[in-house]
């Protein structure tokens, strides 16, 4: 199978395109699947030993072990495969729950230990939690502008050194020194989406509807256009990954995965022999990690 998937490979290669990485496989994962859900990758940790999985619909997610295959459930709360975050040491992981009442929407901010089972409910369900972050056992959050540090383990410096992104009504902003305030560097009438910071913490990756990717700088500075690639993340400080789809107003019926360098380079990882879509990536194990709209999911190894 290995060698039928890289061969699927070459004619994107040899059609000029820059080579930005250099794949060595692509293999399909042999994920179990519930008849009545379709799961998607939602994450894989820095150190590339695990996939978290979540419905279609981003209910629960589950622990997918890619050396033993073994499965765990983390969690079956409603709307946690929409935002999760896992910590350096891929312990900790933080995830939103999302709940409705009187039709309007609340989200709450809660973490799992996955070495203990230990869950804790960082923030109560409340509408105006603009996002999250782990960092060295320390997550941070928004709720209403204002940042909060919350201890996951024991020795925990209640510190977080990088800067926090958030959203709060498609509007993007950074939490910097304990102070939040709106980015906007296309403009504040924008919708931003997908939004990211570079590994050096220098450069932030967005996607604003209906115009494509942007990379600026950390003050909202030196805009870049990187094209319509969808839901797009960092491979390292100069390289981004997501994807490039087509649609019929309704579904996906073709998409590849795509790496794209700051200076325009551009390699199309994927063929056109399957719908990839949504790419996780984890540099530090040269792999990316993607979905298809049925169910199956799949593993980039880069050498």
């Amino acid at each position: 199978m290995k060698k039928i998937m890289i061969a699927l490979l070459l004619p994107v290669t040899m059609a000029g395109q820059a080579q930005i990485m250099q794949v060595s496989s692509i293999e399909p994962l042999n994920v179990s699947q519930d008849k009545d859900k379709v799961m998607q990758a939602v994450a894989i940790s820095p150190q590339g030993d695990y996939l978290l999985l979540s419905t279609d619909t981003k209910q629960g997610l589950v622990k997918w072990d890619l050396a033993t295959h073994a499965a765990t459930t983390v969690t079956n709360d409603e709307g946690a495969g929409s935002n999760v975050d896992i910590s350096n040491d891929g312990r900790q992981i933080v995830y939103g729950e999302v709940t409705y009442k009187d039709k309007r929407r609340y989200q709450a901010v809660k973490s799992i230990d996955l070495s203990n089972g230990k869950k804790q409910t960082l923030v109560k369900a409340t509408r105006n939690q603009q996002g999250f972050a782990v960092e060295n056992g320390t997550a941070a959050t928004v709720t209403d502008g204002k940042v909060k540090l919350h201890a996951l383990k024991k020795g925990a410096t209640q510190t977080m050194e990088r800067p926090l992104l958030s959203r709060y009504h498609l509007k993007l902003y950074i939490t910097r020194n304990g102070e939040t305030t709106m980015l906007a560097p296309n403009g504040t009438d924008e919708h931003y989406i997908w939004a990211s910071l570079s590994p050096d913490s220098k450069r932030v990756l967005y996607y604003v509807s209906g115009q494509g990717a942007f990379v600026c700088d950390i003050d909202g500075s030196h805009v870049t256009p990187m094209g319509n690639l969808t839901a797009p993340k960092w491979w390292d400080n100069n390289t981004i990954v997501g994807m490039n789809e087509e649609d019929n107003e309704y579904t996906i019926v073709a998409s590849s995965i795509v790496a794209r360098t700051l200076d325009g380079q551009e390699q199309t990882l994927t063929g056109s022999e399957v719908i990839a879509t949504y790419p996780q990536p984890s540099s530090q194990s040269g792999k990316i990690a993607f979905s298809t709209p049925d169910g199956k999911i799949y593993l980039i190894t880069v050498e």
